[in-house]
């Protein structure tokens, strides 16, 4: 009966940021699912940039390294891969500045020179035999780059709507920060 009765809430009251916010988390959600479904279909042009960026020039003293332990270059190259996404994910929630972007950078050119010189993937077979160890490196290569690929997207479509926000925006109405 009260809530009948009682006026509507002011824009800047903590319920009303409550709405906004779940609002605003809801649209998020919705774009990550989004994203999700488009990375089914720009994964094969991922696997064909990542079979581009095989054809590069490789360091012999590096690539001669790893290959000495292929288990160990392929856990790390998905711990690189991993630690870039999480940089990436900081960078847009701290936002930690140049400092972060320097990270993201540093930590994706990292990933990358570790990609170009690991052992490939499909050797699993002649080195371990025909086991489901090598099938399930082979999923578990696939999973990660089809979440990172997603979560790439992502920022850049929150990016580009931050930035269309920031081109419709009238300075006044940032100003009350």
């Amino acid at each position: 009966m009260t809530t009948a009765v009682r006026p509507p809430d002011s824009p800047h009251s903590p319920a009303a940021k409550h709405r906004v916010s779940r609002r605003w988390r809801y649209g998020l959600m919705a774009l990550l699912v989004a994203c999700l479904a488009v990375t089914g279909a720009v994964l094969p042009l991922v696997w064909d940039l990542l079979g581009a960026f095989d054809q590069l020039p490789k360091m012999p003293w590096l690539q001669e390294l790893l290959a000495r332990t292929p288990g160990v270059s392929w856990s790390l190259m998905l711990v690189w891969g991993t630690a870039v996404s999480i940089a990436l994910v900081a960078l847009l929630s701290l936002r930690s500045g140049w400092r972060g972007v320097t990270l993201v950078v540093l930590l994706t050119l990292l990933a990358v020179v570790w990609y170009l010189h690991m052992p490939n993937v499909q050797q699993c077979l002649t080195l371990y035999g025909t086991g489901n160890i090598c099938n399930t490196w082979q999923w578990v290569f696939t999973i990660s780059l089809a979440l990172a690929t997603a979560l790439y997207m992502f920022v850049i479509f929150l990016l580009s709507l931050s930035a269309l926000g920031l081109l419709f925006t009238r300075p006044e109405e940032t100003a009350d920060d």
